[in-house]
């Protein structure tokens, strides 16, 4: 057999294995707000099922929403450490979590995993879209014995009033 079929096989099996776990899927809802509020967006789960780790990245436009915190953590291990916020004022947020107990979490689909809030900067009428995104850190998410599986993003809209 070509050496390179060798080299392959196991990244055909590894996709395999993937397609055959499904996905998580994260996403924020819609939120409006005025300008000069404070704003705090929901990210939930879908498809949350024995999730053993969980890291990615989130984008939105900084000149119409500036960060100020992460809150309401309704996973177990999920804290304020759990986030990376040296890049926010470039409107990036890395997020990097494990389940403490090693034993894969589940929580109901649509459940609020955590919270992010703002300060609302831009004008009236202004957009900003949440987007999942693997800069700069890769998404990645792992069922139990580090099985990997798909993402989904269900990115959210803010809008100015």
């Amino acid at each position: 057999m070509n050496k390179k079929y060798l080299l392959l096989l196991p990244l055909l099996f590894l996709a395999t294995l993937i397609s055959a776990q499904g996905a998580l899927t994260m996403g924020i809802y819609n939120k409006k707000a005025e300008k000069g509020k404070t704003v705090c967006v929901d990210v939930y789960g879908r498809d949350f099922q024995q999730i053993l780790s969980l890291q990615y990245s989130l984008k939105w436009n900084p000149k119409h929403l500036k960060f100020k915190e992460v809150k309401s953590f309704k996973l177990a291990g999920l804290s304020a450490q759990n986030f990376g916020t040296n890049r926010a004022k470039e409107g990036l947020l890395s997020m990097a979590w494990y389940d403490p107990q090693l034993r894969g979490i589940t929580m109901a689909d649509g459940q609020t995993v955590y919270q992010i809030c703002f300060d609302v900067i831009g004008d009236a009428g202004s957009k900003s879209y949440f987007k999942f995104t693997d800069v700069p850190t890769p998404i990645e998410v792992s069922m139990g014995q580090g099985i990997l599986i798909g993402f989904k993003s269900e990115g959210g809209k803010f809008e100015v009033r």
